[in-house]
């Protein structure tokens, strides 16, 4: 920058003050425009995206207004920042920027600012994003230039991240930091499209609420072409890193990503996929929100091979969380046991905890669903499921157990209203939407079920719970008369679990409703071997809210028997 052109002065520890070129106070009356300018300059190169800004600071309006509001915004700021002699504040179609050069911002351990807040005395009501961010920033304050750490190698020009301070609350979690993706379309205007995918994932994945996110401040300082996992890991205090990169194809781009265990350095999973241009946005979302469901479940699975490597004696509150999941995906009732042992002691050491509350309820509802629960158990883990609602009212999970158990009771539009809430708090909990089917063919609307069961397969394809999304799924299509679908779903699902004896009856059915009585009596022998203390009393206990279904059920069965 030429010496003759004089810049802003921004300071941010105690209250907001932006000064001019000529010395003169700009006077941004507007609460909303401080903090746009607060965060683009305290933003990785100056810059936000427009979906970013308009989340945060007008996260509470429709998306319209939120469009409207921020061009407004920005029509004033720029009459208050941008000079003849230079432009302060950018703008395209995506992004908003500050132009860094032409801004001097305080620093954070300036002696004369000691022991300021930051923002001192900006809040935005009704803006929890804004809250969000605020809070975040109000946390590195006190970290002073000893804390700032530089990722690169000696000599090298890798920018420097300041060290997170990670709340005592997420000590010994395994936090995820999301890198930007980098852009390689050797196109400059494809930067908001990469900077804009990292976003989002980190707005997803914070929603998973039991997977602490490195805030974006923080990994989106780092800039390097092909970083240290181990480096910039021990800098940013997270344990997984995830990368990607967005390159060219002839009809959009195409997406790669890796996660990556920074201990280690070794690479967990990879993917690559295609972002064709015409794909409309809720193909993106969608895209989006599988990656979600997939990088919790390989860091989910990551944990419990962690926990179970380590001596009982050294087994902290979340240890003793992840044990208890990775005996209760088995399915078993030895494992479950075993589950509720490790989850009853986590809840001793810490009887707040809302993971240790859900993972145990859930344990208690597979119970409830293998020994076909009374109704007095089943309210007795539905006001289970409503304490991890209290715990935390923004997972989703417990809105998703609540539901179960209001299926079970056979509430379905209390049931709908909770697990659509769910879906609303985690568009990536493939187990909602399940659930969310099994509420619409409960309620006799096996069509609607399809289509949701049919998306939570595509959300996530290699869930662990897939073997009862695809026996939902086979029993939605019996209902609809879709015989030979029902027969290929029921045998997906028993691929993946054989003793799931809900499957083998909608196969039963599916076959001697068809007219293949013999194939359907063979199937009937098969669930006798895989289950041999099946009733008839199970399928009684299925909570339709027409009986005549569970009518339905058994007829096909005594056909099968003979």
């Amino acid at each position: 920058m030429s010496q003759e052109v004089a810049i802003f002065a921004l300071e941010m520890l105690g209250p907001f003050r932006l000064i001019a070129p000529d010395g003169s106070r700009v006077d941004i009356s507007s609460r909303k425009g401080q903090a746009l300018i607060a965060m683009l300059a305290s933003s990785g190169g100056g810059e936000r995206t427009r979906s970013w800004l308009q989340s945060q600071l007008w996260g509470s309006r429709g998306q319209d207004q939120a469009q409207s509001s921020l061009r407004s915004e920005l029509s004033s700021l720029r009459g208050l920042l941008n000079t003849d002699e230079k432009p302060l504040l950018y703008t395209d179609h995506n992004r908003i920027w500050l132009d860094l050069s032409y801004l001097q911002v305080g620093t954070y351990d300036d002696t004369k600012t000691a022991g300021a807040e930051f923002l001192e005395g900006l809040d935005i009501p009704g803006e929890d994003g804004f809250e969000d961010w605020l809070r975040a920033e109000r946390a590195k304050v006190g970290t002073k230039s000893a804390d700032t750490i530089d990722t690169g190698p000696s000599g090298s020009a890798a920018p420097a991240i300041t060290k997170p301070q990670i709340s005592a609350e997420f000590s010994g979690l395994p936090a995820l930091a999301v890198l930007p993706f980098a852009n390689l379309t050797g196109d400059p205007e494809q930067d908001y499209v990469a900077e804009g995918i990292s976003e989002d994932l980190i707005d997803r994945l914070s929603r998973l609420r039991w997977l602490p996110i490195i805030a974006r401040s923080s990994s989106f300082a780092v800039r390097e072409a092909d970083p240290d996992p181990k480096r910039v890991g021990a800098a940013l205090g997270a344990r997984y890193l995830l990368e990607g990169r967005v390159r060219s194809l002839a009809d959009g781009n195409a997406l790669s990503a890796s996660l990556v265990d920074c201990e280690t350095g070794n690479t967990l999973w990879s993917n690559k996929l295609s972002l064709a241009a015409q794909d409309a946005p809720t193909a993106f979302r969608d895209l989006l929100n599988g990656l979600t469901t997939t990088l919790g479940a390989k860091i989910d699975l990551e944990e419990q091979s962690r926990a179970l490597r380590k001596p009982q004696s050294d087994l902290n509150v979340r240890d003793l969380i992840w044990r208890g999941r990775s005996h209760l995906n088995r399915f078993t009732s030895e494992d479950s046991t075993q589950a509720k042992a490790y989850f009853a002691r986590a809840l001793e050491l810490e009887p707040t905890s809302p993971e240790a509350i859900i993972q145990m309820t859930w344990a208690k509802l597979w119970d409830l669903w293998a020994q076909r629960g009374s109704d007095d158990e089943i309210r007795a883990v539905r006001q289970m499921a409503q304490k991890a609602i209290i715990a935390d009212y923004d997972d989703a999970r417990g809105h998703t157990l609540a539901g179960i158990a209001e299926i079970w009771l056979r509430q379905p539009i209390r049931a709908e209203a909770l697990l659509r809430r769910a879906i609303g708090l985690n568009p990536s909990l493939v187990l909602a939407h399940g659930e969310l089917g099994s509420a619409l063919y409960l309620k006799d609307e096996p069509e609607q079920a399809v289509e949701v069961l049919n998306f939570a397969i595509r959300l996530s394809p290699n869930d662990h719970t897939m073997f009862y999304i695809l026996g939902e799924l086979a029993m939605s299509h019996l209902m609809l008369g879709n015989y030979v679908a029902a027969t290929e779903y029921a045998d997906n699902s028993m691929m993946n679990r054989s003793a799931y004896w809900y499957s083998h009856i909608v196969k039963i059915n599916a076959l001697a409703r068809s007219g293949q009585i013999a194939d359907a009596h063979a199937a009937w022998e098969d669930l006798r071997i895989s289950k041999a203390m099946f009733e008839d009393r199970y399928i009684d206990w299925l909570p339709f809210i027409d009986s005549k279904w569970n009518a339905f059920l058994k007829e096909g069965l005594n056909l099968a028997r003979g």
